[in-house]
């Protein structure tokens, strides 16, 4: 369906095709009228040429027949001889150009036979003067040549006329042919500067409507993605908040179950304590009974223990990331029959607690990992600094990510969506690398600004 702009500029194109093919056909037919004009002309300049050869050369005959009757000279026939069989000739040439022309052939078809009769008078004088000259001379001397030979020529010269009349007549019809032809020409020439400019206007004024809708799009895009880089930022900021909420969570509760629930677990254990030494030798099988107990009690201390550094490793708190990271590291390894190969520097600048925390989980939430789809049997550990960055790579020699695992992408997988997020949080970036069977390499990249390093580790650039 047209739009409605389009219906002036396709009715003025459709008009224009019109009208141009119109002058095409009237240029065409105009062109064809001209070309017969000139084979009419032609023609008619050609049967001039050979009336008048005809008219000469009857003159030429009678010279000759003349000329012999006054001498009686054979030698003046000549002329006449050579005129008869041109004579001949030009009439059928002229009879073929007038084939044609009903009124020409009719013309001369009178003509002819006035020539005819001409013709016939001179050849019997010609008979008569070979015998007797005197009687050639008296039958020269009557009227009836004389007469006969006049209509002839006059009749030629009316043909001449008539074909002057009609080349006139034929190049004044070719000077109007051509100047149709000139006219269509121009109107066509005009027509197509009309439409060329029609169609370059609409042009023109389509593309102006398509830059404003395109600079219309740039500036939604534009805002779109401000809006985006809007919500992108308050998304990542809410997730930071929620990650130090749950930390903090996580804090709190780990302190509870060891100020409360630890404290609980070592006095039930005590008190087992207690009774189990006065029954032992009067009730043997009892003291046995809570000896069980206080090793379920000694278990509960245990997971009570595990939890605590699940949710706030203590390591991490007193001895700073490079101790939590080994003994995390061994800790995970052996339970997992891994080859461990831990690269921490001594020298390592402290770390604000919120980002040593998000270094420790995501170490955790990579070796949870290996430990559940990677079948690794090597896993090593590398933390490297600069003056300006923290680098972290966690690395194993398992059988790598599944083949639909995009790298540019942790949609769909909320371990490393988490991951993510907590190195967006401390400003920095996190680049996955894996293919079947060669493993997975997850590299860390932290800046060391003050959101990252501990108040007296910032330095004086950073402040």
């Amino acid at each position: 369906m047209f739009k409605p702009s389009l219906v002036p500029h396709t009715l003025l194109l459709a008009g224009g095709i019109v009208l141009t093919v119109a002058v095409l056909v009237a240029s065409e037919t105009g062109n064809i009228r001209l070309r017969e004009s000139y084979t009419d002309v032609i023609r008619s300049q050609r049967v001039q040429t050979e009336l008048a050869a005809l008219n000469s050369e009857l003159v030429n005959a009678e010279a000759g027949q003349r000329g012999f009757l006054i001498t009686g000279k054979e030698s003046y026939l000549e002329p006449y001889y050579k005129a008869l069989p041109r004579i001949n000739e030009l009439m059928a040439q002229i009879r073929a150009d007038y084939a044609q022309d009903r009124d020409g052939l009719r013309m001369f078809g009178d003509t002819s036979r006035l020539i005819s009769s001409k013709l016939n008078e001179m050849a019997l004088t010609l008979v008569y003067g070979k015998r007797d000259l005197e009687v050639a001379l008296d039958l020269v001397r009557t009227d009836y040549g004389k007469q006969t030979m006049d209509n002839a020529r006059r009749d030629l010269e009316n043909l001449l006329a008539r074909e002057a009349g009609s080349v006139s007549h034929r190049l004044e019809g070719a000077d109007r042919n051509v100047q149709l032809s000139r006219y269509g020409i121009a109107l066509l020439t005009a027509i197509n500067i009309m439409l060329l400019v029609a169609i370059g206007l609409g042009h023109a004024r389509r593309l102006s409507q398509a830059e404003a809708e395109r600079s219309q799009l740039e500036e939604e895009g534009v805002r779109l993605d401000r809006k985006v880089r809007a919500r992108t930022r308050q998304l990542s900021a809410l997730a930071g908040h929620l990650q130090r909420v749950t930390e903090d969570e996580k804090t709190r509760l780990a302190r509870e179950l060891h100020d409360e629930l630890g404290a609980i677990l070592t006095a039930i254990k005590l008190d087992l304590h207690w009774v189990r030494r006065r029954v032992q030798d009067t009730q043997p099988e009892a003291a046995e009974k809570l000896s069980r107990v206080m090793l379920h009690v000694d278990q509960g201390i245990q997971i009570k223990r595990r939890l605590i550094e699940d949710l706030r490793p203590t390591v991490l708190l007193n001895l700073g990331l490079r101790a939590a990271l080994c003994q995390l590291v061994e800790d995970v390894g052996t339970r997992n029959n891994w080859e461990t190969e831990v690269r921490v520097p001594e020298d390592l600048p402290p770390l604000r607690d919120d980002a040593a925390i998000a270094l420790y989980r995501i170490v955790q939430e990579s070796l949870t990992n290996a430990s559940k789809y990677s079948e690794a049997r090597h896993v090593r550990v590398w933390l490297d600094f600069t003056t300006t960055q923290l680098t972290l790579t966690v690395r194993d020699d398992g059988k790598g990510m599944p083949p639909d695992f995009d790298a540019g992408s942790t949609s769909g997988h909320h371990g490393l969506l988490g991951m993510e997020q907590r190195v967006t949080a401390l400003g920095g970036s996190m680049r996955i690398d894996s293919s079947p069977s060669s493993g997975v390499s997850i590299r860390v990249e932290v800046p060391l600004t003050a959101s990252v390093l501990a108040p007296a580790e910032v330095p004086e650039s950073e402040t």
